[in-house]
């Protein structure tokens, strides 16, 4: 079964986010545990899935896209190669991104064309995917999981 994504306040996980984009993980770590008492592998996990953001954030709308569509057609090492000239990441920082958006810890969109939360929440419960609804409900609004039950059960 899927872990819930655990609520970290806006504020620490910007700050989380920025000391991954200066490469300071072990800082991240640590802020992550602190705020939220995960374990040690628990934080690095999440820490490693804010990688993506924290690298999406300097690479530009038109060149996360040619990445995406290189990714798609196998093309991953060209994508590094991509990211690196076009932006301020090295190679190292470059692979992590694209390794991310693989992953799928890059958003395909940007915030503000991203779908409203009770329309990404009805898609999960169309999918039958319960657990990622209640597990993004609570993410995104610091809802306990008894509240981010009764919001997806009021949602038809």
């Amino acid at each position: 079964m899927k872990q819930p994504v655990p609520y970290v306040i806006p504020e620490a996980r910007e700050k989380a986010i920025a000391l991954v984009a200066g490469g300071d993980m072990i800082p991240a770590i640590k802020l992550i545990r602190q705020v939220t008492g995960l374990g040690l592998k628990e934080a690095k996990d999440y820490v490693d899935g804010l990688k993506g953001e924290a690298y999406a954030r300097s690479v530009p709308v038109d060149v996360q896209a040619k990445a995406r569509a290189l990714i798609a057609e196998g093309r991953g090492k060209d994508a590094v190669k991509l990211v690196k000239r076009e932006t301020s990441l090295g190679t190292r920082g470059a692979k992590e991104y694209v390794d991310a958006v693989r992953a799928g810890w890059v958003p395909a969109e940007p915030p503000e064309e991203r779908p409203v939360l009770s329309d990404r929440v009805r898609a999960f419960k169309a999918a039958g995917d319960y657990e990622s609804a209640i597990a993004l409900v609570c993410a995104e609004t610091g809802m306990q999981r008894e509240e981010a039950h009764r919001f997806i059960e009021a949602l038809r």
